[in-house]
C-alpha cells in the first residue's frame, strides 16, 4: 500500500509542471517603444494630433517650434505623480478627457515628461519629438499637404520612415 501511494505521489509531482504548461496563458504583448523626430501636421496647435500615446510606461518629448501637449494620468504604479514640462515660453492649464483630469502645456521650445504609471499623452504642433516606451498603443498623423517633410517615426528600433498622411494606430511591441 505504501509503495502504491509513493508511486502515485511521485507521478502527481511529475505531472504538475506539465499541467501548468498546458494551461492557457493570457496573452500580454512585449513592451515596445516609439520614436518620433521633428513631427508636424496640418493646422499646427489647432490641427490634428501628431501623436497620441496611451502607455503603461513613460513618455518623454520636446516641442521645438510651437505646440501643445495634453497629459492624462490614467493609473499609477507608485504614489501620486504629476506630468512635468519645462521651458522659457510654456503655459499650463487644466483639461479634462472623458472625465479624467489632465494638464495641457503649450508654447514653444519646451520639454515634457510623464513617467511611472498609465498615461494618455496627446501632442499637437510642429517640431514635435516623442520617445515613449512600455505597453500600450500609439496613433500617428503627419501632414496631408507636405508629406515627406512632416517628420519621421520608428517602432522598436526599426528604420525611420515619414509620418503617414492619414492616421495609423499600432500597439507598442507588435511586429
Amino acid at each position: 500500500m505504501r509503495r502504491s501511494l509513493l508511486l502515485l505521489a511521485g507521478a502527481a509531482v511529475m505531472a504538475l509542471p506539465a499541467a501548468a504548461a498546458a494551461r492557457p496563458q493570457s496573452y500580454r504583448p512585449a513592451p515596445g517603444f516609439i520614436v518620433v523626430r521633428d513631427g508636424s501636421t496640418d493646422g499646427g496647435v489647432r490641427g490634428s494630433a501628431v501623436a497620441t500615446v496611451v502607455v503603461r510606461g513613460f513618455v518623454l518629448g520636446r516641442i521645438a517650434e510651437e505646440g501643445a501637449v495634453q497629459l492624462y494620468h490614467l493609473a499609477s504604479s507608485a504614489g501620486s505623480l504629476t506630468a512635468q514640462a519645462a521651458g522659457v515660453d510654456v503655459s499650463r492649464r487644466a483639461v479634462t478627457w472623458h472625465g479624467v483630469p489632465g494638464t495641457e502645456f503649450s508654447g514653444s521650445d519646451f520639454r515634457f515628461r510623464a513617467v511611472a504609471g498609465v498615461w494618455r499623452v496627446v501632442v499637437y504642433g510642429a517640431g514635435v519629438s516623442v520617445y515613449a516606451g512600455g505597453e500600450g498603443r500609439v496613433s500617428l498623423h503627419g501632414s496631408v499637404f507636405s508629406p515627406g517633410t512632416d517628420g519621421q517615426f520608428s517602432f522598436d528600433g526599426g528604420r525611420f520612415v515619414s509620418l503617414p498622411s492619414g492616421v495609423i494606430t499600432r500597439r507598442l511591441g507588435e511586429k
